[in-house]
C-alpha cells in the first residue's frame, strides 16, 4: 500500500485563535535558498538563471518558511507566494511542521511586490531562543538585524522597507491572504 503525500501548501493555516501552522523550508544557519515542492514533496535548491541559489550575504538568521493554506495573490499585488516567516529558534530541518505564535510582520516590497515576512515564536517553549509578545518587546538589535537581513540577502530583486508592524497586523495579514 502505497502512503499518500500530503501537500504542505494545503495544511490550514490557523490552528487556534492567535496560533498559526507554519513550513520551515530553510534552516536558521542556511545559505542555501531553499523552496518546497509540492509535487515531489521535497525542499530543493531554488534556481536563478540555471544556477542553484546560494546566499552570497550572511546566513539566514532564522528558520524561514511558509504559512500553508495562504497565497499573496498577483491580482492583490502580492508575490504569488504563500505568506513567508522567520520563526526565531535554534535551526530547525527542512520540511518541519510546527505551531508558531507570530508576534509581527516586516511589511516589504520586493522586484516591486508585496512580500510580506512574518515574524514568530514557537509555540513549544523549549524551542524559544527570545521571548516577546510582540516584535516591539524584541531588543532593538535583533529588529535590525532581521530587516537588515531582509533589505541585503538579495541585491538582484532590491527589497525595499514598508514597515516594521506588530502582532495585530501579524495576524491581520495572514486573514488577509488565507487562500479560500
Amino acid at each position: 500500500m502505497e502512503k499518500e503525500t500530503i501537500n504542505l501548501e494545503e495544511l490550514q493555516a490557523v490552528v487556534q485563535n492567535g496560533i498559526l501552522r507554519a513550513v520551515i523550508e530553510i534552516p536558521a544557519g542556511s545559505v542555501d535558498k531553499r523552496q518546497y515542492d509540492p509535487v515531489t514533496n521535497t525542499f530543493p535548491i531554488d534556481v536563478r538563471n540555471g544556477i542553484p541559489r546560494r546566499i552570497s550575504f550572511l546566513p539566514y538568521p532564522a528558520n524561514y518558511g511558509f504559512i500553508p493554506g495562504t497565497r499573496m495573490t498577483k491580482e492583490e499585488g502580492g508575490d504569488g507566494d504563500a505568506v513567508d516567516v522567520f520563526v526565531l529558534c535554534g535551526a530547525l530541518p527542512s520540511g518541519t511542521v510546527l505551531e508558531v505564535e507570530p508576534i509581527g510582520v516586516i511589511e516589504l516590497l520586493d522586484a516591486g511586490e508585496r512580500d510580506d515576512k512574518l515574524i514568530a515564536l514557537p509555540v513549544d517553549l523549549a524551542l524559544r531562543t527570545v521571548d516577546a509578545d510582540d516584535i516591539m518587546e524584541l531588543p532593538e538589535a535583533a529588529k535590525d538585524i532581521l530587516v537588515t537581513w531582509l533589505l541585503n540577502y538579495d541585491p538582484v530583486d532590491g527589497a525595499e522597507l514598508v514597515a516594521v508592524k506588530g502582532k495585530r497586523e501579524a495576524l491581520e495579514t495572514v486573514n488577509r491572504w488565507i487562500a479560500g
